[in-house]
């Protein structure tokens, strides 16, 4: 059912400038998702977001704490602040950049976990990661997307970084935190060789998880009629991609056998650890209990009592 207009007006805060209508807080009493921002205004040439959603707004950040705090109140011990682009979030008025957002949202009392959905390259910066390594609350995983491990793939998609810069800007956070990334194999101009660097550039990323998606052309985009790749080479691809996505997070899995982490349980018998990774556990949906890496299985980590 649609919300009334008050009702959206309530929730936005600032209402006209971006929907940000949220699920009703009965269906997951864990996991809260609040969007902050909506829009792009990158125009990345494979990308419909920026014709079908517009440009990059914000909500206000009074509007989003007062949300934050609302679904904590609801019972939610989980915030994740989403957005089509989120290191665009600005309230100017406000003086409210994402670093300070993180900071605030993080210290609201009750939130026992905040995460980012996901954050471009281009705004992983000092700023950004200071302010997630100086707020309790908030996880240990970052999802930036790729896209291409190629430089003149990445120029052809317009993505406004190279792979020098994804590498270095991500080295220093290899290891503390969980990399994720989104890749999109049989893009246009993406050959056999710039397959091959795009494996070699997420091992070097140290990612530990990617999304595979198999590149389809997008109406009213600059790519909307090339689409040279055929199906069966961009199947091949994106199989070799996921089985190497799957041997890298097996191995920070491994990793953590013996180490303790606290798991906030989202359903039976599964949660997520501080930096997102998958665990197996005993405990009451809802529950953040304090556990141990016993073993790994191919859904995720075994926990026993810490």
């Amino acid at each position: 059912d649609k919300l009334s207009d008050e009702t959206a007006a309530f929730v936005a805060g600032d209402v006209g400038a971006i929907g940000c209508v949220q699920a009703d807080a009965k269906i997951d009493r864990v996991r809260a998702f609040v969007k902050i921002q909506d829009g792009c205004s990158f125009s990345c040439n494979f990308c419909v977001i920026p014709l079908v959603r517009g440009a990059s707004r914000s909500r206000s950040a009074e509007a989003v704490l007062a949300e934050i705090r609302r679904r904590v109140a609801q019972g939610h011990r989980e915030v994740v602040l989403t957005g089509i682009n989120l290191g665009c979030f600005r309230d100017r008025g406000a003086g409210y950049d994402l670093p300070r957002l993180v900071r605030e949202a993080g210290a609201t009392p009750g939130l026992e976990r905040l995460r980012l959905s996901s954050i471009e390259i281009n705004h992983v910066n000092d700023s950004l990661v200071a302010a997630l390594r100086d707020t309790p609350a908030a996880g240990k995983h970052l999802h930036v997307p790729l896209q291409s491990g190629d430089d003149g793939v990445l120029r052809a998609m317009r993505r406004r970084y190279t792979t020098e810069t994804y590498l270095r800007r991500l080295a220093p956070l290899a290891g503390e935190f969980n990399l994720t990334s989104d890749v999109i194999v049989g893009f246009p101009a993406e050959d056999d060789a710039a397959f091959e660097q795009t494996l070699r550039t997420v091992e070097r990323a140290g990612l530990t998880k990617v999304h595979v998606f198999p590149y389809s052309p997008r109406p009213g985009t600059v790519t909307a009629a090339d689409d040279p790749v055929p199906a069966r080479v961009k199947k091949v691809r994106g199989a070799r991609l996921r089985t190497l996505s799957h041997e890298l997070c097996l191995e920070r899995w491994h990793a953590k056998v013996g180490a303790d982490d606290t798991v906030l349980v989202d359903r039976p018998g599964r949660g997520y650890g501080d930096d997102y990774s998958p665990w197996l556990v005993d405990a009451p949906v809802g529950a953040l209990v304090r556990v141990r890496a016993a073993a790994v299985t191919e859904e995720g980590i075994r926990a026993e009592a810490a």
